[in-house]
């Protein structure tokens, strides 16, 4: 008889229990259970070195109004079924923080979330009006209808959001999107230029890329990592 210590026995009991567990799922990812949290928690989290995915449930008119939004808060409705139309947008992987006006509609989504497999929701408890943080209105300086708490730069139109070297700013708006030749994309007319100024010192030596006071093949590497992106909006 094989007992309960045997490690096979204990394997294949696993095994089985996933199986049934996905058998009740449709064979789809098995949903984990969202965590309810405080406002402090989420402003924690927020403000820590891995910053969640902050996504606020209220409708357009709640989100734009005189109270405002939490800085850096998406926009995905619950009561008009955006988010429900528009969930995969997110990471199933990824740490997902909603809020409401008052928990109601967040625990609905974030439930939502669960049932779909998403693996770390965080639904904030008492939403908004229990919020003792910071929070900003609907502004767009550029009229590029990108909030400027969420557009990379905020003071020029660039509804694209382009930002060819990952670095959170938009190219429009970042040094370190190299153009040299002035046309896009980044291609040989902006090589012809590093190269027309290979080695050479100096202050604002055009291809001095990384303004180290020398073109050399630090600022090629730069260069050559933009190859083919368009750096512009």
């Amino acid at each position: 008889m094989v007992g309960h210590s045997d490690g096979k026995y204990q394997v294949r009991h696993v095994h089985l229990i996933w199986f049934f567990l996905a058998l009740s799922t449709g064979f789809g990812p098995i949903a984990a259970a969202h965590q309810d949290i405080t406002p402090q928690q989420a402003a924690d989290m927020i403000d820590s070195n891995n910053p969640p995915i902050l996504v606020d449930v209220r409708e357009p008119t709640e989100y734009c109004d005189a109270a405002g939004h939490i800085p850096g808060a998406f926009n995905y409705p619950w009561n008009s079924q955006v988010l429900q139309a528009e969930y995969q947008d997110f990471p199933y992987d990824g740490q997902i923080l909603l809020y409401c006006r008052s928990g109601n509609r967040s625990n609905l989504a974030a439930q939502f979330l669960d049932s779909k497999g998403f693996l770390h929701v965080y639904d904030v408890s008492g939403g908004i009006s229990a919020w003792q943080g910071a929070t900003v209105g609907c502004i767009d300086f550029d009229g590029d209808t990108i909030n400027d708490d969420l557009d990379n730069c905020p003071a020029a139109y660039n509804p694209s959001q382009t930002d060819s070297d990952g670095d959170g700013v938009g190219n429009i708006c970042d040094p370190n999107c190299p153009n040299l030749d002035g046309s896009n994309p980044v291609a040989f007319m902006d090589f012809s230029v590093l190269a027309r100024n290979w080695r050479l010192a100096g202050p604002a030596v055009e291809g001095d890329l990384n303004t180290d006071g020398v073109v050399d093949t630090l600022d090629l590497k730069i260069l050559t990592l933009h190859w083919l992106a368009d750096c512009r909006q």
